[in-house]
């Protein structure tokens, strides 16, 4: 007996399956708080000016007329709108030519200037930020982009490696090692200094995150049968948002970025309880040790009211014990070599658009606070839309639907912009804001999608190839939104939302291609994701396993005119027949395909 067909035996999500699968997310708050927290707060840049020389109170607010005339004695105004001070020269020698009421702007602009090495800092939005006690300002600007996607690197280490490791030392294994040296280094993090330790600090933390996150993603969908993997792949997001909100709040309440960092980081500690979880019982068997995933299943049934003796289980395999099938064979087939291309595409333009419109929340109009604060709540909202919708209308149509409208989304922030010279910018902020929600309900998608579509060979290989393509995506998002430092005019704000719109409408276009894997078994082999059929096949599939006595979920069915009904004493001694007689007929997979 096949373990998928195990698991509809004893249960596909019971009390201990669920408790079990809580648990593996929990810490995904954790990795949400630390990513997001990283790449939009942290690093954010508050306005400056170079701070003017011997005066110890300086400060980036005029404090009286005193103080303004020893800025426009010391700090040039910018020649775009000789308005702004400039945040990265200042007047050489300042007093040997004073500044009179009538001195002109040429006369002040014709003095010489040099570059200054202090600076003063706006804190009507954050009192600290990490660029800000690093001075990643003027000549140093870039190392704000280079963190961020030192960020994004370190998820791209993490999805390489995490397939392989989860693979060979087990899921449990790695979750804890993962979190347990994620949680040390977010600790440490507000006692570093300087940007050459910021640097392996930062890779290290968030690939040891996305290698905890990618393996505690597998094992709940191991943990699962048929009928629910669908809320096992969405459910976790939520979790992921929850760090987000909470990322919202404390940093509105928090503003001094070491403070805000022990605050988020020092909880973590309690995630130890990940020590004494059971290993995936999936992996066990797959690797043959057969005592131990035993002892796991027995308390599955027990916890689901399902009586099997310990011999009942000796049938029990997963195709993967019979034989070994690595990545690169997968994509031998012409037809598994499209679909891989065309998910590839589609990892890289959700993880760009995904974390750089997250990102680009900076570049918006209005309060920075209200403008992620609702960008995560709507996040959380295209989670519930997906748990909807994804057993109604497919993967398939879920994910183009979705990455069609967000890049639809983002594009329309051009016209406003086109249409008038004075546009209302809480409409470019609500287009940005819909198109964060719907790549936001693509990425769910794609998750459980590419998991449907991969065999149990490769999938841990599969979806660690397609997050790296995620953080590929995601390492360019950090350059795209800084393109706004580097481009004048009117439309320069709009130039990520456009771009990230054309990659995500054609990343929609491209999965038309790949097939649905609704109400589908897991393919176990290279041959099963082959042999995927389309659509109208599905009908077949479902009604074949309702003749035979099992519903749409596949479970047995409660027609009282059937042998195995569900819920009484009779069902549970028919599972147990069911054993002993080695599968019948109607258990067979085959049956299904």
């Amino acid at each position: 007996m096949q373990f998928d067909d195990l698991l509809r035996t004893i249960g596909e999500f019971g009390p201990y399956q669920r408790r079990l699968y809580v648990l593996l997310c929990l810490p995904a708050i954790s990795i949400g708080i630390q990513s997001i927290s990283l790449v939009v707060f942290l690093f954010a840049v508050p306005e400056h000016r170079c701070a003017i020389p011997g005066v110890q109170n300086d400060t980036y607010e005029v404090q009286d007329k005193a103080h303004e005339y020893l800025i426009n004695l010391t700090i040039p105004r910018l020649a775009s709108d000789n308005i702004s001070y400039s945040p990265c020269t200042m007047y050489a020698h300042p007093s040997v030519v004073p500044l009179n009421s009538d001195d002109n702007h040429t006369t002040r602009s014709s003095r010489y200037t040099e570059t200054c090495h202090s600076w003063v800092y706006d804190k009507s939005t954050f009192d600290t930020t990490i660029a800000q006690s690093m001075n990643m300002v003027c000549d140093k600007k870039s190392y704000v982009t280079h963190g961020k996607m030192l960020n994004m690197a370190g998820q791209v280490i993490g999805a390489v490696v995490s397939g392989v490791l989860s693979d060979i030392f087990g899921r449990k294994t790695v979750i804890v090692v993962g979190m347990v040296l994620t949680t040390v280094l977010s600790v440490l993090l507000p006692w570093v200094t300087s940007f050459n330790v910021l640097v392996p600090v930062i890779i290290l933390m968030t690939a040891c995150s996305s290698t905890q996150y990618l393996a505690s993603f597998v094992f709940g969908l191991e943990l699962v049968g048929h009928s629910k993997r669908m809320l096992a792949g969405v459910a976790i997001n939520f979790f992921w948002s929850i760090g987000n909100l909470i990322v919202a709040l404390a940093a509105f309440l928090l503003r001094d970025w070491k403070i805000r960092q022990l605050v988020l980081s020092v909880p973590s500690f309690i995630f130890l309880y990940l020590f004494f979880i059971p290993e995936s019982p999936r992996w066990l068997l797959s690797k043959g040790k057969t005592e131990k995933a035993k002892t796991t299943l027995l308390k599955i049934a027990k916890s689901n009211g399902v009586i099997i003796h310990e011999n009942d289980l000796e049938s029990i395999t997963t195709k993967e014990e019979s034989k070994i099938e690595y990545f690169w064979e997968l994509i031998k087939s012409p037809t598994l070599l499209r679909r891989m291309l065309i998910l590839f595409y589609n990892w890289f333009a959700v993880g760009m658009c995904f974390y750089g419109l997250s990102m680009n929340v900076t570049n918006l109009s209005g309060n920075v606070y209200l403008n992620f604060f609702l960008f995560v709540s709507v996040e959380a909202c295209a989670y519930v839309l997906c748990l909807l919708l994804l057993d109604r209308v497919g993967r398939k149509w879920m994910l183009c639907g979705s990455m069609i409208a967000g890049g639809v989304a983002c594009l329309l922030s051009f016209f406003p912009l086109l249409l008038s010279n004075n546009p209302e910018q809480w409409i470019i902020n609500m287009l940005a804001c819909l198109g964060n929600t719907c790549v936001s309900a693509g990425f769910a998608a794609l998750y459980v999608f590419t998991a449907e579509l991969l065999p149990t060979t490769s999938r841990n290989s599969g979806i660690g190839l397609c997050s790296m393509c995620c953080r590929v995506g995601s390492l360019v998002s950090p350059y795209i939104n800084d393109l706004v430092l580097h481009i004048d005019g009117r439309y320069k704000n709009i130039v990520p939302l456009l771009i990230f719109g054309s990659i995500t409408a054609l990343a929609g276009v491209l999965a038309l291609r790949l097939p649905e894997t609704l109400n589908r078994k897991l393919p176990e082999t290279i041959q099963d994701a082959e042999n995927i059929v389309t659509q109208s096949s599905d009908w077949l599939h479902v009604h074949r396993s309702t003749e035979l006595g099992y519903d749409e979920t596949h479970r047995p069915s409660q027609r009282a005119d059937h042998p195995i009904r569900c819920g009484d004493t009779t069902d549970r001694d028919a599972h147990s027949l069911r054993f002993k007689d080695k599968r019948p007929r109607e258990m067979e997979p085959d049956v299904f395909l």
